[in-house]
């Protein structure tokens, strides 16, 4: 019996070892939403995706189905953060905001607007150092716009940091007058999603 391949860009959220070589990840996928999938033998040094399954990474998979979870069949690095893993300070950011959405997102369902939300987060952290003191305005306003997004948070008195542009150093210090007002906002929504 064949098994249909589903190719697919992701993100790697976490992952946790599971038996002796393999692993267990939460990635979520351009096609197919959050998906939990394992990967045999990726632990052993042998093993071709040993550096290319590594958490907070943005990969190409190619993903079968399995009774209880996907099964990482291959994959290969898409765009490789270089940047961003080379600087702590936007790595620490990056793993943040990859942990928010491991909190937040629940099963499998494509969602091209919040997968295109990830990657501009992603495409700001590489092309541009954030500040120590705008630091809390980036995480405020990331998490923000995912709660606003799975419908946790009002949207309403937010509107100028809805657009694809949000992400710049000027729209941040911009944000950090309403960063006091939005902390409370999502701390609400967190405990009332019970994530």
């Amino acid at each position: 019996m064949s098994h249909h391949i589903y190719h697919t860009r992701g993100i790697i959220l976490g992952s946790t070892a599971l038996g002796e070589s393999n692993r267990f990840y939460k990635i979520f996928t351009e096609e197919l939403g959050l998906i939990a999938g394992t990967a045999q033998s990726v632990r052993e040094g042998k093993s071709k995706l040993r550096y290319t399954l590594q958490d907070y990474s943005l990969v190409t998979a190619d993903l079968v189905r399995g009774k209880e979870v996907w099964r990482i069949i291959s994959a290969g690095a898409w765009q490789p953060l270089d940047i961003i893993k080379s600087d702590e300070a936007r790595m620490k950011l990056f793993a943040r905001f990859c942990a928010l959405l491991s909190r937040l997102l629940q099963g499998e369902g494509r969602d091209q607007e919040l997968f295109d939300e990830i990657m501009r987060v992603a495409d700001f952290l590489e092309n541009t150092r954030v500040p120590q003191e705008l630091e809390l305005s980036f995480e405020t306003l990331a998490a923000l716009r995912v709660l606003v997004h799975l419908g946790y948070v009002n949207p309403e008195g937010y509107e100028d940091f809805w657009g694809h542009d949000a992400y710049t150093l000027g729209g941040l210090e911009k944000f950090e007058s309403m960063r006091l007002k939005a902390i409370p906002q999502i701390n609400e929504a967190l405990t009332a999603s019970h994530l």
